[in-house]
């Protein structure tokens, strides 16, 4: 039951991940830093969304170059502390994440409408 619980979420993982590509040209990690930079209201540390997306300092780098390159974040010095870097969501970040969040929403309701029938 587990191994098949686990399967099926990989599953869904990958294809949420697949329409995303198809209709935002982003990645699930992408639309995760974005959730994150929402939820929390405001500029996070590289670190702190590192830790928050479970990647390593390099991917998390990827993903913000990603995004920072699209115009969906800003990064700038951190007031507080000049070695570190903070990230923090623009107008077109924000548009951005609602329509992935919109993707991702429609997804998990479909598979779950799909599970209790």
């Amino acid at each position: 039951m587990a191994a098949t619980t686990l399967h099926a979420s990989f599953m869904l993982k990958g294809k949420i991940e697949e329409i995303l590509q198809e209709e935002t040209g982003l990645l699930l990690a992408d639309h995760e830093a974005l959730l994150n930079l929402v939820v929390a209201e405001r500029p996070l540390r590289m670190s702190d969304i590192a830790q928050l997306l479970t990647l390593s300092r390099g991917g998390t780098t990827k993903v913000i170059d990603r995004l920072e390159a699209l115009g969906y974040v800003a990064r700038t010095p951190d007031a507080v502390d000049r070695r570190a870097t903070v990230v923090e969501i623009t107008p077109d970040g924000l548009k951005a994440h609602e329509n992935t969040k919109r993707i991702v929403d429609t997804e998990l309701e479909a598979a779950w409408a799909k599970h209790m029938s």
